[in-house]
Parts: C-alpha cells; sequence; structure tokens
C-alpha cells in the first residue's frame, strides 16, 4: 500500500487546479471588449458567442472581430502566464519532493508542447483561407474559434482534419465554434 505524502497530494492538487482554473478563465470569461469607433461596449459574452456591433458598418465589423480574436488571445495568454508562474515555483521550491517538483515540470512541457501545436494549427487554417482564428488546446480537447458566416460540413470537415493531423486525436475531441 502507498501512503502519499502530504506535500505530494498538495502539489498534485495545485497542478490540476492551476490547469482547469486556466481552461475556465478562457473559456468563460464574462465580459469582452469590444471597441466601436472609440465607444465601449462590455458585451457579457462568453468565449465561442460574439455580437455584431454594427451590421451596417463592415469596417467596424471587422474591427469589432478583430478586436474579439485579440482579446481571446489576450485571456488565454494570460492564464498560461498565471499558471505558469505557479508551476515554476512548485519546479524551484525544493521543500517539494522529487515527484512533486517532477509533475509541476512535466506541467510546463504540456503548456509548452500546446502553444507550439496551438500556432502550427492556426497558421494552417489560416493557410487554407480562414483568416481570423484562435486553438485552444487543453490536454485532448481543442476548441478552434474561427470567423466565418454559414460554416458547413465541408468548414467542420477541414478545420477538425487538420486539429486531428496536428495532435494525433479524434474528431470527437475537436469542438468548431464559428464566431460572427
Amino acid at each position: 500500500m502507498m501512503v502519499l505524502k502530504r506535500k505530494e497530494v498538495v502539489a498534485a492538487a495545485l497542478v490540476v487546479l492551476i490547469g482547469v482554473a486556466g481552461y475556465l478563465n478562457w473559456s468563460y470569461q464574462d465580459v469582452m471588449k469590444v471597441t466601436d469607433g472609440g465607444e465601449y461596449i462590455a458585451t457579457g459574452k462568453k468565449l465561442g458567442e460574439a455580437q455584431l456591433v454594427n451590421k451596417t458598418d463592415t469596417a467596424t465589423e471587422a474591427q469589432s472581430s478583430n478586436n474579439y480574436f485579440d482579446e481571446a488571445r489576450k485571456n488565454r495568454e494570460t492564464s498560461r502566464e498565471k499558471a505558469l508562474d505557479i508551476l515554476n515555483q512548485t519546479a524551484a521550491n525544493e521543500s517539494f519532493d522529487a515527484d512533486a517538483r517532477k509533475k509541476a515540470q512535466d506541467a510546463i512541457l504540456d503548456i509548452a508542447s500546446a502553444v507550439e501545436h496551438e500556432a502550427a494549427i492556426e497558421n494552417t487554417i489560416k493557410a487554407k483561407g480562414y483568416e481570423m482564428v484562435s486553438v485552444y488546446i487543453d490536454g485532448q480537447n481543442v476548441e478552434i474559434l474561427v470567423k466565418k458566416d454559414g460554416i458547413t460540413d465541408s468548414d467542420v470537415a477541414k478545420l477538425s482534419e487538420i486539429a486531428t493531423s496536428h495532435l494525433g486525436i479524434s474528431a470527437a475531441n475537436v469542438k468548431i465554434i464559428p464566431v460572427k
């Protein structure tokens, strides 16, 4: 029978909580800031939902979309930075045992790998003609936010195939979120 030390349990719980907190912060952001010609709008939308600010002004619409994707990327990076700070502190703290520090180091490597894959998937999707895209990888699950009116089955197949080929995962683990 293996008895876990208190520090190991605490370190493992911290790693799991950091991952969950980062994901929840990114995916359930309550307020997005959108600029509409100098006017501030608090949309109250969650990531994956978009608000069309002005149907008649395509320049303002494009700016709002750009701001939406910029905000989504910023939120993703902020969450990751916070998680990495805590993981780096855990990995460097010698009061934790070697196993806890190793788990923190492994989590850091997982985050680095996710960042690399997200960039590669985003670049591939952009090369296929989708100009506005943001990808978030959480373990074996992928969310792809893409700006395109009227996502077709062909679009879903293309986007899913890009993610599955990069990551070697099932299409069931890929979520496509159209942003207007």
